[in-house]
């Protein structure tokens, strides 16, 4: 199995994400409650092995999903705003967008944007 959380070490250290983001709301897992705005939340969707060759697999098609909360109040920066930042960071790494969708929650004035990144990473591979 290939760590593909390793990319969300870089997210930490992105200084563009973290001008937006404190590096305290940004999590591995989903918390059970969100207490400081905005948040980043990580989650591994899925890593199934993929080809097979010489009885193994060749790669894994690994699957993240990354949720944004943040305040639908001036001075927040917007679920777009640093949903871009995260793209930029996931793209620079050959991870692909296939899902960018905002559910907003207006009785709490609460924005959430759920993202979804794909890769295929080769046996072969380090990330």
């Amino acid at each position: 199995m290939i760590n593909a959380k390793a990319i969300y070490t870089e997210l930490l250290n992105d200084e563009s994400i973290l001008e937006l983001v404190e590096e305290d709301s940004i999590f591995d897992s989903s918390p059970s409650t969100i207490e400081k705005f905005p948040c980043i939340c990580f989650t591994d969707s899925s890593q199934a092995d993929e080809e097979y060759a010489d009885n193994r697999h060749t790669f894994q098609r690994c699957v993240a999903e990354v949720h944004i909360f943040t305040k639908a109040l001036e001075g927040f920066p917007t679920t777009s705003e640093i949903g871009v930042r995260i793209a930029d960071v996931f793209n620079a790494d050959w991870w692909h967008c296939s899902n960018s969708v905002e559910v907003p929650d207006p009785e709490e004035d609460v924005r959430h944007r759920v993202m979804t990144f794909s890769r295929d990473v080769f046996l072969d591979e380090q990330i």
